[in-house]
């Protein structure tokens, strides 16, 4: 059994969209000849936990945990008021858009970087008394990749570099300045250089070979659903009486329910009776913008913000709505919740621009999609839908298969792979 050093920023207790990908490949490499472990932070370095997940963690894995002196380790603490309380999964919109653009003018790669001296000395001491075949690194937080960076310098083991998004401070938060912009080039181009890279994304995988022209290891491996967690959620149904739209997940600062909620409004008024039928729910950690603004658009009693549950009550509410809503501002980015929403099977409203992500949710008929900041167009394709569930039709005018290429084992095995061809490489 080959060993694999797991460098992974969000791992459970800690929740959130980041969790999952790396989760699935420790659940999985094993069954393709991995065994891992894993440096991850403390639970107090997030603010979303879910206890639950922990069970999903091999007892194969090793998790050693490390202090973090990060940003958000730091705000974690202060929102729970102290060790072993739970944070509120509200946060102030305009403070937090303060706290990011001074976080992101000052540290380099990211405000988690103050985690980089204590993942580090952590590998050392692990790799003294435990060789390992190969490392691997999970962004965001770039910073995770700084460490795998070091790593691989210090041991010269092949090392994969697994950029779930774009590097955040170049192409979702726009750089402050030219300096930022060359340093974060700089930092990006030489992990390029020396890792072998995995994106999620086709337009990524683009990017990556048209900026560094460069760059020998590069492969695509896509998100995906676990199958094994969805078995027995499909006797679950939607009720009949009232149609339901939920929507799973962070509502941040760039990706908000504003548009969405004008358009609710919009298709309450000009079909009144729908209000009597028509319910939403957002499960999850968000900014206080969205309830303000529910608030002043008089859609009490029909829209309704929740805090968190365990992953596993999520895919039930997922499972039990007539439409899972899908709120991405980013052509570039295909976000892994598409992927938990189409393993439930259930239709998607895609609020999301041209790109990658729209695409796949025309041309696998997963659903609807409009751009997300139209709000008329965003009403329009809610009247479609509405219509589809009154006439009873909404299921089957989509294709709500599962799709085998997308199931996280699956994936695991192609990760498995790479790593292989890595290994062959290196003997060469």
């Amino acid at each position: 059994m080959k060993r694999l050093l797991m460098i992974v920023p969000f791992f459970p207790p800690l929740s959130g969209g980041g969790v999952f990908r790396p989760l699935s490949f420790v659940k999985y490499l094993e069954k393709h000849g991995w065994q891992t472990i894993v440096i991850a932070p403390r639970e107090t370095a997030y603010w979303v936990l879910d206890e639950s997940l922990l069970r999903e963690v091999p007892e194969s894995c090793e998790v050693v945990r490390t202090r973090s002196f990060s940003g958000q380790a730091i705000l974690s603490l202060l929102r729970r008021g102290g060790f072993g309380k739970k944070s509120s999964e509200v946060r102030s919109s305009r403070g937090f858009k303060l706290l990011r653009r001074i976080g992101n003018s000052l540290l380099f790669p990211d405000t988690y970087i103050g985690w980089y001296p204590f993942a580090v000395r952590t590998a050392k001491r692990l790799l003294a008394s435990e060789p390992v075949d190969a490392i691997y690194s999970t962004s965001p937080p770039e910073t995770s990749h700084l460490v795998g960076l070091k790593i691989h310098e210090m041991t010269g083991l092949p090392w994969v570099a697994d950029f779930r998004d774009p590097w955040i401070n170049l192409y979702r938060f726009p750089p402050p300045t030219r300096i930022h912009r060359g340093i974060h080039e700089k930092l990006l181009a030489r992990i390029c250089a020396r890792a072998a890279v995995v994106v999620a994304s086709r337009w990524h995988e683009e990017l990556l070979k048209s900026k560094h022209p460069g760059i020998e290891n590069l492969k695509r491996i896509s998100n995906g659903y676990d199958k094994a967690k969805l078995e027995d959620l499909f006797d679950i149904a939607p009720p009949t009486d009232s149609f339901q739209i939920m929507h799973a997940g962070m509502l941040s600062e760039n990706r908000s329910a504003v548009p969405f909620l004008e358009a609710l409004r919009m298709f309450c008024d000009r079909i009144p009776e729908s209000r009597d039928r028509c319910r939403a729910v957002f499960l999850g950690p968000r900014e206080d913008e969205n309830e303000a603004t529910a608030k002043r658009l008089g859609l009490g009693g029909i829209v309704e913000f929740r805090d968190s549950v365990s992953h596993r009550e999520t895919l039930q509410m997922e499972r039990a709505s007539h439409i899972l809503l899908l709120i991405n501002p980013y052509s570039e980015i295909v976000l892994g919740k598409f992927y938990e929403y189409m393993g439930v099977c259930r239709p998607v409203l895609g609020l999301i621009p041209e790109g990658e992500g729209r695409d796949l949710i025309e041309s696998l008929n997963r659903g609807e999609a409009a751009p997300p900041e139209d709000p008329s167009r965003i009403a329009e394709k809610i009247g479609v839908m509405y219509e589809k569930f009154l006439d009873g039709s909404l299921d089957e005018s989509y294709n709500l298969d599962l799709l085998p290429q997308f199931e996280r084992e699956h994936l695991a095995g192609e990760l498995a792979a790479y790593l292989e061809t890595l290994l062959d490489r290196r003997r060469e």
